[in-house]
Parts: structure tokens; sequence; C-alpha cells
């Protein structure tokens, strides 16, 4: 995963009794030239206050590059800050999981709006998906009642994924090949937050760190330290 790193310099203007203050963003990446972004100090301190945003920030705009080339055709997303300082990305590209949607339901605006309308249609298509299962189904699989599927999913022991329409469905892939979940959800629950979604994302995205795997593919294999250190890293804003 690319490393973000912040620098700053004083130089001097043409009247030596005035100083500018400015500095540089720098990206780098194992194998890729770093790149250096020139910043003002003002910018610079703010966005230190706010590493772990301005990474969702850089990795947003990375997708909607990503996709524009991919398509040819352009792609949106938005970010909002408050007056207190709080930065977020309201609406991702459309590639992006319905996980960073979800601030939209409390902002008013058409195109807000719409917005949160493409991320409930996504998350019916992802619910709808052929290894996405009842409670029901997930209990079979288990070998135990859905009252304890849901008292689970309460406990963070599973990920139970809701949307608009269709209730809760399950990943059935989060079951070992002996029916019991993956030891290592409620860490990540820990780790990532309370959304189901962020979970579903974090577990389903490639990682640069895994070898370019997904959570999922190396949990099947057995590395639990390393994903649970890939989501400690995401959690703290590193780029590691």
């Amino acid at each position: 995963m690319p490393r973000a790193t912040a620098s700053s310099s004083t130089t001097k203007s043409r009247r030596p009794t005035t100083k500018a203050r400015s500095g540089a963003v720098v990206l780098s990446a194992r194998g890729a030239q770093p790149v250096s972004i020139p910043v003002g100090r003002t910018v610079l301190t703010s966005v230190a206050r706010q590493v772990g945003t301005a990474r969702s920030v850089i990795e947003n705009l990375g997708h909607a590059l990503a996709e524009t080339r991919k398509t040819g055709r352009g792609v949106r997303f938005s970010v909002e800050v408050t007056p207190e300082g709080t930065v977020r990305i309201v609406h991702p590209p459309e590639n992006q999981d319905v996980a960073g949607t979800q601030a939209t339901e409390r902002t008013p605006g058409i195109g807000l709006a719409r917005a949160k309308a493409r991320g409930e249609a996504l998350a019916a298509s992802i619910l709808a998906r052929e290894d996405m299962v009842t409670a029901e189904e997930l209990a079979r699989r288990m070998g135990t009642t859905r009252v304890t599927v849901n008292a689970r999913r309460h406990a963070r022991q599973l990920i139970g994924l809701e949307g608009a329409t269709r209730g809760y469905r399950y990943p059935a892939w989060q079951l070992d090949r002996d029916g019991r979940p993956f030891a290592i959800i409620p860490d990540l629950f820990t780790a990532l937050g309370d959304s189901p979604w962020t979970i579903y994302r974090f577990l389903t995205q490639k990682h640069p760190e895994l070898e370019g795997r997904s959570a999922i593919t190396a949990l099947e294999e057995g590395e639990d330290r390393r994903v649970l250190s890939v989501a400690a890293s995401i959690a703290e804003g590193t780029f590691a």
C-alpha cells in the first residue's frame, strides 16, 4: 500500500525579513517512483491532523482515476468538510463499496439523495449474490439455530449485511472448512469499527501487503495475524 509522508521547509523571499512557509506531501510505494506534492504549511498542518481522512481521499481519487481510464467516462466523488474540521467521503466513486455512502442519509440535497439511491442499489446487488445466505441457511451450515446466528451477529462474531428490502444476509465465506466463523471477525470489528459493510469491504478487497490477495484468501490460508496487521494499519491511517 502506498506510503504518505509529510515534510516541511522554510523558503526565503526576495525580502530577507519575510519568510514563507512551504511543505510537501510525499507518496511512495515499493517499486514506484516517489511523488512529491508541494503544499503550503497551513495545508500541511491540516492534513497532518487528518491522516486517516487524507488517506481515504487519496484512495478514492485513485479509484476514480482508474475507473475513468477503464470506462472512458467521467467519475465523481464528493468530500464533505464540516466547520468542526471533520472530513468524510459522502459519495465515493461508483465502483466503490456502499460503506462510504452511509453519511448521505444525514445530509439533504438532490445530489446526495441520488448518491444514497446508488448506494442502496449497490447494496441490493451485493446482497443478491449467490454467496449471500439467509440466517436460516447459515445456521444450517454451522449446525446451529437461527437464534444463535442472530445472537452472534449482535455480538460482532458474524458479519450480517442489512439492505433496504432483503433484510440481513450473511456471506457464506466467513465460515471455515469446519463450519465455524473466522475467529478473527470480532478483532476486525474492534480495529475497523462497527459497520459490517466496512468489514465486508476490507475482506473482499485485494491488498498489496498480502501480495495482491484478498483478506479472505489470506484467512483461508491461515494468515490471521497478517490480516489483522493490515486492518490495524488501515485503522491507524498509515500507508505501510
